[in-house]
């Protein structure tokens, strides 16, 4: 049988297309198929790299606010004191009876009589995160006593003083005033009850902010009646 040669290039043609058909089924197809897969895993990679920089990105920012945050509780707890004890209290008395000796806003006030305390510690935390090895201790006291001031000017500095004192005595609360002015005059007498607040930090062992104890070397201390210090009543002075 004799073929035409418009038969043969049709045969030829078809041959093309199968094997085509073939080398794409056989070879090309399987070899998009893993570009494909490649394709999508790269994705799947990039997006999961993109997560990764946004959560470094959140970390860098955490970290910052976590050392800023550090510096603020330093700063906040730099006021007050580590703890109170019995001379803390007295020498913070004495300071308000020489108010008088300051230039800004002066009072001269007497305190015939008062109770001091020492810090009882009420709560002890122990820090976390960032804070791990950090310890918070805090506690307070009470100040108590009787005052006597002349002038309203003067009680005004001295009711000023107690709000806003800042001779570092340590953070205080006043609690409770009680106040009575003498009839045709102004005298004015009162009582006062304050806490006073106090926190001890210990990182690692070391207290950060220690006890700085009351230099009581050059106060004179006594009996007499209009200061809480003054020159002790000598025995042959007493007798005569």
């Amino acid at each position: 049988m004799k073929i035409a040669k418009k038969d043969i290039a049709l045969i030829m043609v078809i041959v093309a297309l199968l094997a085509a058909f073939a080398a794409y089924k056989f070879s090309l197809s399987p070899n998009l198929d893993a570009v494909e897969d490649e394709e999508s895993k790269q994705a799947t990679l990039q997006k999961q790299i993109d997560e990764v920089k946004a959560r470094a990105d959140q970390v860098q920012k955490m970290e910052k606010e976590i050392a800023e945050w550090q510096t603020n509780v330093a700063d906040w707890i730099k006021p007050f004191h580590a703890y109170h004890l019995y001379e803390d209290g007295i020498m913070y008395l004495r300071n308000l009876e020489h108010q008088d000796e300051k230039e800004n806003n002066p009072f001269k006030v007497r305190i015939p009589e008062w109770t001091v305390n020492e810090t009882k510690i009420g709560t002890t935390i122990n820090g976390q995160g960032s804070f791990n090895g950090v310890v918070f201790s805090s506690g307070t006291t009470s100040y108590h006593y009787n005052f006597e001031i002349t002038g309203y000017q003067e009680l005004k500095n001295y009711l000023t003083y107690m709000i806003s004192e800042v001779d570092g005595f340590g953070v205080k609360s006043l609690d409770n005033l009680s106040l009575n002015i003498l009839t045709g005059s102004d005298v004015f007498k009162g009582q006062i009850t304050m806490t006073a607040y106090s926190i001890t930090e210990i990182d690692g062992g070391k207290v950060v902010n220690p006890y700085n104890p009351q230099n009581l070397s050059e106060i004179e201390q006594g009996l007499e009646t209009d200061s809480i210090f003054g020159d002790f009543v000598e025995e042959d002075e007493e007798t005569e």
